[in-house]
């Protein structure tokens, strides 16, 4: 058989990396001559190789290449694509394969019409890695993160880097479209998503702290055709360098790709090397045999959609300088985002925008419905609906910020360490199979894992009443259906120089019976939240008790007729409490946390579930206290007997 011959369009960069695989594989092709404006490399492989400044000079000398490899900046990948094809050849054309949809529909035209086969440089889709995931069944949603970091002279290396677009043309640049590019399209290809028509959604936000027309730091949620979601979180701002990961979620388990490497992590650490096939090997086998092709043009629909939707999209947005530190001078320069590969992770693994999660650099969140609810002249609580919540953090009413008379807030929400807090609230992590707690769900003998199991509660009617509100709502599982119902008021009263409330809330079973669950209950030794959560603001000085007992390792779990939480807060001291108002809510512990965050709840299902009849419901009623400086005991206790 003739030795197949090629051509490579782009000798420097990235094209120095073909040659040095043409070098390898010189018992398969024959290198007939090099394009490239700069001429051919001084020396090694190729020095000596026929060269002309364009792909059209070296069609009009009569060369016909059997290959054509395109290793040029994306904004030119269309013409040079089309011309290889128009004359004959087989492509290898590097990612992203064009600039545009409409180019990318007008090659896949091309490719039919001339009956050409063309692989896309999309390495990864070579690794075995793939296959071995694939094994694992159909993945329930697909999570991808990396950091780098990326100097000025990254950014000024070409007259394209950076842009969007360039006289005129559209150039695609940015973390999403080029650099990182991989990650998006890997973790679509795992996904089963190959085509256009497999996407069905896509939500973006684009940032920028290097001073550039295109993104470097970004956040997408791809919805796919069957609802499953693949997000994904990726910088060039990050002050280190990291591997990007791709984790991998499926009903058997959770995996963690690293597509640079090749490797698979599993849950218990255990690493694993895969193989690779090197992809222009594979045209050349393509060639001779016809195996398929593991990146052909066709399977880059799906992520030619999220190109597509980041070059339509408004401009990126500057991310505030007092987020950004600025690393090193002149062409080393770096603009790096504070925590920036903490909040990619963040991002991806929660399937959330930066703005959800209420990262510093973020765009202002979107809010739910608010209300405003107050003590005489002082609006001491805001009443959010939840409806703006990211759906992994479990959409739910919440209150927040609640304040003291003197102004002190002592809620927190969105907490950089887990979203999913939010100001007091009332949620429960295993209500059937449903998180209505938010984040990772505690599995027995696993741990935490991210599963697609998050319901929301919507507020179905609410009523703002003298002295607070009175709503219901719906705790809907993710598919829409109604798995409880429920009833909540919320009554303030002043108390001296302080405020009270009396919190009630019914839950009650829809057309099945119900287990209400927590971690513990599931097997985690003292992790028996849900229920009534109270997640605080930062705090110093904190002191946590209960009638009888004093700090979190003693209090926490405790059955008490209160429970305390005393602090120095950024506004000044305060003091905020919890009591039982009903007999089956004093059967419940007090959860608490002091050390990793500052916390308190009632725990509904400390150890064991409640289980609830079809229509049968349950009710928890709480007193409340929200008071300026720190209150004894016996304060403590007066105040919540009202």
């Amino acid at each position: 058989m003739t030795t197949p011959t090629v051509l490579l369009v782009g000798a420097r960069g990235f094209g120095a990396v073909h040659l040095r695989n043409l070098d390898r594989l010189q018992d398969r092709v024959r290198l007939i001559g090099l394009v490239d404006p700069a001429g051919a490399p001084e020396s090694g492989y190729g020095a000596d190789a026929p060269h002309w400044p364009s792909l059209d000079e070296a069609l009009a000398s009569g060369i016909r290449p059997d290959i054509v490899i395109v290793a040029t900046p994306t904004g030119t990948h269309f013409p040079l694509a089309s011309a290889a094809l128009e004359h004959g050849a087989d492509l290898y054309l590097e990612k992203p394969p064009v600039a545009t949809m409409e180019q990318f529909t007008a090659l896949l035209d091309l490719q039919e019409r001339t009956g050409r086969a063309v692989q896309i440089g999309f390495q990864s889709m070579g690794s075995h890695a793939l296959a071995e995931l694939a094994e694992l069944g159909t993945a329930t949603s697909v999570a991808t993160w990396g950091a780098w970091t990326r100097d000025t002279a990254y950014w000024t290396r070409s007259a394209w880097a950076g842009h969007r677009v360039l006289n005129g043309a559209p150039v695609t640049d940015g973390v999403l479209t080029n650099a990182l590019s991989h990650a998006i399209a890997t973790a679509l290809r795992i996904a089963g998503a190959r085509r256009r028509e497999d996407v069905a959604r896509i939500e973006l936000e684009l940032l920028h702290a290097a001073g550039i027309q295109a993104d470097d730091t970004s956040a997408v949620r791809i919805t796919l055709h069957d609802g499953r979601v693949i997000s994904g979180g990726l910088t060039l701002a990050s002050a280190v360098s990291s591997a990007p990961l791709i984790e991998v979620r499926s009903p058997a388990r959770d995996v963690v790709f690293s597509y640079t490497e090749d490797t698979l992590t599993e849950a218990d650490g255990t690493v694993r090397q895969t193989g690779r096939t090197d992809l222009f090997e594979e045209l050349l086998d393509h060639r001779a045999t016809g195996i398929p092709l593991s990146s052909a043009l066709v399977d880059s629909g799906a992520y030619m959609e999220v190109l597509e939707a980041v070059r339509t999209a408004p401009d990126p947005v500057a991310i505030p300088a007092e987020q950004i530190d600025e690393l090193g001078e002149g062409p080393e320069r770096v603009a790096a985002v504070r925590d920036a590969a903490f909040w990619v992770e963040r991002a991806a693994r929660s399937g959330a925008l930066f703005s959800e999660l209420h990262a510093p650099f973020a765009p202002i969140p979107a809010s739910g419905s608010t209300t405003e609810i107050a003590v005489g002249d002082a609006v001491v609580a805001v009443h959010d609906d939840g409806s703006a919540v990211t759906p992994t953090s479990s959409p739910r009413p919440f209150l927040h910020p609640i304040r003291t008379l003197g102004g002190i807030r002592v809620t927190d929400a969105h907490p950089a360490d887990h979203d999913w807090h939010l100001g007091l609230s009332f949620g429960i992590q295993h209500a059937g199979d449903v998180n209505f707690w938010g984040g990772p769900t505690y599995v027995r003998d696993e741990g935490y894992r991210w599963l697609d199991d998050h319901g929301r509660i919507v507020t179905t009617s609410f009523e703002h009443t003298d002295d607070g509100f009175a709503r219901t709502a719906e705790w809907q599982r993710p598919d829409g259906s109604v798995a409880l119902t429920e009833e909540t008021s919320f009554a303030m009263s002043p108390e001296d120089d302080a405020w009270t409330f009396l919190f009630t809330t019914t839950l009650r079973a829809g057309a099945h019976a119900i287990e209400l669950g927590s971690p513990g209950s599931h097997g985690r030794v003292g992790g028996g939240y849900g229920g009534l959560a109270w997640r605080l603001a930062p705090a110093t000085d904190i002191e946590v008790r209960t009638p009888d007992a004093t700090g979190e390792a003693s209090v926490h779990g405790a059955i008490a007729p209160w429970v305390s939480f005393a602090a120095r807060f950024a506004d000044g001291e305060a003091t905020v409490a919890l009591a039982p108002a009903d007999a089956a809510t004093a059967a419940d512990p007090w959860f608490v946390r002091v050390d990793d965050y500052p916390g308190i709840g009632s725990a509904l299902a400390w150890d064991s579930p409640v289980q609830l009849a079809a229509g049968e419901s349950l009710t928890r009623t709480f007193r409340g206290l929200v008071a300026d400086g720190r209150r004894d005991a016996a304060s403590v206790e007066r105040m919540l007997a009202g």
